[in-house]
């Protein structure tokens, strides 16, 4: 299974020190550098910039090959972007994100979805 990751289900999953059900189900979980740089910022939380830094066996930066603009996913932030991006050029199984705008392109796009309480869900079952 290829995942990748946006910046929030992997906050909240350090927040609630659950992160490493990720690296139990999951083989990798793939984020972009934007999603990198979100996490490890100054203004992220203390707690989720140690776990990131400490980088986890499961956790895979992947930078990104555009060939092209990426015009059609305008509105969203950059970690949000990239993170789409890389779940199309992976061909990703399922794209972790929260957020709705975010959530509404994926699935206009045909992405596979899962967010923070799907984590917990399928990690339950």
């Amino acid at each position: 299974m290829i995942p990748v990751s946006n910046t929030t289900p992997l906050r909240y999953l350090i927040a609630i020190e659950q992160e490493n059900l990720l690296g139990q189900m999951l083989e990798a979980v793939f984020v972009p550098p934007a999603v990198y740089a979100e996490l490890t910022d100054a203004r992220a939380p203390e707690k989720v910039r140690q776990r990131i830094l400490s980088l986890p066996k499961w956790f895979e930066v992947r930078t990104l090959q555009l060939t092209s603009p990426a015009r059609d996913v305008i509105g969203l932030h950059r970690g949000e972007r990239e993170a789409m991006l890389l779940a199309e050029s992976l061909s990703a199984d399922v794209l972790l994100r929260d957020e709705q705008t975010g959530r509404a392109i994926a699935m206009g796009r045909k992405r596979p979805l899962s967010g923070t309480l799907g984590v917990l869900e399928s990690a339950d079952g």
